[in-house]
């Protein structure tokens, strides 16, 4: 199982959680002002060590601990993983610093919080990694949280929101054939199958075209693999038949929820969600060298 987009879903469920206590308590024009703080304190703590917990029964828990250790994992799933890392830091960062500066927060302060805690906490499930006997301390899984922490720190510090990145999911026929690894539910596919994950980088378009008057139009471009049925090997045999394990790069176009032109603060809420997953498009791929269209891939 892939333990960022299992920090992925704990993510969503904190962001709705933090939702509903933001509507509950703007609706109650007498609560001072230091009681939002205080909440989101709470909320923040409570998902933080509640989420560590629950990733440590059900990762963790199965292996022995021993000795801190590293373990190189650079050449697993063709950097699958890594780009989840880098997805769930900059998401992690940029839902705590919503929550912090929701909360009144000053924005330097909110971004200071937020990219330390983000950092850390992803580094402390990579210290967990280090001291159990199934995994190991993983440099490049550190240094890609760093690369997705840093770019919300920089969009922050410089006003510039240049990058968004988002997930995407379509069921693959390969998690059936090693449901152990890659899935054996609906749910656990989501978070274990490479296969049927993509991950996306999108940019607004006004940055390409000045003159295009649709801040939220995006151009994003995805990474998927396909036919990658063990973490480190490129051709697997099974059943009789060979897999070869190879590469995807998508172009689509994207929405950026936060740039929609909502007046409604609900409704302003109710859609920014869509800042994790990417809107299903016409998309352009590039597969084993070949061009393939699709007229809508999500």
């Amino acid at each position: 199982m892939n333990k960022q987009n299992l920090v992925f879903c704990f993510l969503v469920l904190f962001s709705l959680f933090e939702f509903k206590a933001s509507i509950s308590i703007e609706k109650k024009d007498s609560i001072r002002p230091n009681c939002k703080k205080i909440a989101t304190s709470i909320s923040l703590s409570t998902a933080a060590v509640g989420s560590q917990a629950l990733l440590y029964s059900l990762w963790y828990a199965p292996y022995s601990s021993g000795k801190f250790h590293f373990f190189n994992d650079w050449n697993e799933w063709r950097k699958m993983d890594k780009l989840g890392h880098a997805y769930t830091a900059y998401h992690v960062s940029s839902a705590t610093y919503d929550a912090l500066s929701w909360s009144g927060y000053s924005q330097s302060k909110s971004l200071l919080i937020a990219s330390s805690a983000s950092w850390l906490y992803q580094g402390f499930i990579e210290v967990m990694d280090g001291f159990s006997d199934g995994w190991g301390f993983s440099v490049p899984d550190v240094i890609f949280n760093s690369i997705g922490t840093g770019l919300f720190v920089f969009e922050k510090k410089f006003k510039k929101p240049v990058l968004l990145p988002k997930f995407s999911y379509s069921p693959s026929p390969y998690a059936i054939l090693r449901p152990e690894v890659l899935g054996s539910s609906s749910f656990s596919r989501i978070l274990k199958d490479y296969n049927a994950q993509t991950y996306w980088l999108g940019i607004r378009a006004n940055s390409f075209i000045p003159s295009l008057n649709i801040k939220w139009l995006m151009i994003s471009v995805g990474y998927s693999i396909n036919e990658h049925l063990v973490g480190d090997q490129l051709s697997v045999n099974l059943n009789g038949k060979t897999y070869n394990s190879y590469t995807q790069l998508f172009i689509s176009l994207d929405i950026d929820p936060s740039a929609l032109p909502i007046r409604n603060k609900l409704l302003k809420k109710i859609v920014l969600p869509l800042k994790y997953i990417k809107i299903p498009f016409p998309t352009l791929g590039i597969e084993n060298g070949n061009v393939k269209f699709y007229p809508i891939y999500f």
